[in-house]
């Protein structure tokens, strides 16, 4: 009788690595504000419940889940210095959120946000609080797109819906004065969304802001495993998320590139902006993100941020990770967005101001 060969499922469960469960400390290296609030969350596993199993359930399972971040976000613009009304764009519902006080670096620009929620979760009033925080942050006017999602509309509704809001807007402005981005689904989305508009040969925005973003849904990469439970807002990826992205997915194949863009081509990408932090779920994905568009040759930054779990640069707004985030999201999007000639006049002046130096524009030639 012979030997029997080790079969690779075998020599797999032999080398695997055994992570132990974790409840790591607050993190020290981390701001007061961030450690604090780290001390006080529990499991984001926890706030999900049990997986829906029918339309109806899923439907009420979204509700039950939006209507309180809807209450949150009418309290926050009625404290906040800024405006939030809907509209409809070629029949895609959307938000104009306008901070009382534009910059006016930003005063011919625009974010285009596309929200997160697991493909499925945060539509109607729900999906502003992402661009409300970055209207606020960066002084720049926001157009949140309340995109279609799953149940009733699964891929690729979500991304038709972008495409068609993006694309009337470039009748009123040029693509490079835009910026456009968003985290989890919404970096995900935005990731599917420009590769369209490649394939399609239409113009892409100036820049992206790609924030923790599922570009791959299939629970590849090390920190599905190694931020397992160490991740304060997703736990895990096996069970609910996997669920509500399988409902996005609509059959398809999770590594199939319209659903997971890190398998899709990236040449041809603007300059992008990428945030995560050491405790998100998604940090290999939002790392090999970064990797792509540099082998792509994009333009590409990335803020990692100690002790930052799953979209926690946004979660926290009083933190310093918080500021740090929204004020290198400003510099980038200054950095790389188109000025009109009187806002270049502007940032001329400024680094005249600040580096005490002539940059020798010729004021005559604005308007």
């Amino acid at each position: 009788m012979t030997k029997q060969e080790p079969t690779t499922e075998n020599k797999a469960q032999k080398t695997a690595l055994k992570i132990r469960p974790q409840v790591p400390p607050p993190p020290e290296g981390a701001s007061d504000v961030l450690r604090a609030a780290v001390s006080k969350s529990a499991s984001g596993e926890a706030r999900f419940g049990e997986i829906p199993q029918s339309d109806d359930e899923w439907l009420a399972f979204i509700a039950a889940f939006n209507n309180p971040l809807v209450e949150g976000i009418r309290g926050m613009v009625a404290q906040s210095p800024i405006t939030v009304e809907r509209d409809e764009i070629e029949g895609v519902a959307v938000y104009h959120v306008i901070p009382d006080e534009i910059d006016p670096v930003h005063k011919d620009h625009l974010f285009v946000h596309i929200h997160g929620g697991a493909y499925i979760l945060g539509g109607g009033e729900a999906c502003v609080g992402e661009a409300i925080a970055i209207a606020l942050g960066t002084k720049m006017r926001a157009l949140s797109i309340d995109y279609r999602m799953a149940p009733r509309h699964p891929y690729p509704a979500a991304v038709d819906d972008v495409v068609t809001v993006y694309r009337h807007l470039m009748k009123q402005r040029p693509a490079r004065s835009m910026a456009m981005g968003g985290s989890s689904a919404g970096g995900g989305l935005t990731l599917s969304v420009v590769q369209r508009l490649i394939e399609m040969d239409v113009d892409v925005p100036g820049a992206l802001f790609v924030g923790t973003p599922g570009s791959d849904l299939s629970g590849t990469g090390d920190t599905f495993y190694t931020n397992q439970g160490v991740d304060r807002n997703i736990s895990t990826y096996k069970g609910i998320i996997e669920a509500m992205v399988r409902l996005y997915a609509d059959g398809r194949d999770l590594k199939d590139p319209l659903i997971s863009p890190i398998y899709g081509d990236f040449h041809g990408f603007p300059p992008t902006i990428l945030a995560t932090g050491t405790r998100d779920l998604f940090l290999s994905n939002t790392i090999r993100t970064h990797i792509k568009l540099r082998q792509a040759g994009a333009v590409a930054d990335i803020l990692v941020y100690e002790g930052v779990s799953h979209g926690d640069y946004l979660h926290e707004l009083a933190s310093p990770e918080s500021q740090h985030f929204l004020e290198e999201l400003d510099r980038f999007f200054i950095q790389h967005l188109q000025f009109a000639p009187k806002t270049a006049a502007l940032m001329m002046e400024r680094m005249n101001s600040a580096l005490n130096l002539s940059l020798g524009l010729d004021r005559s030639e604005s308007p």
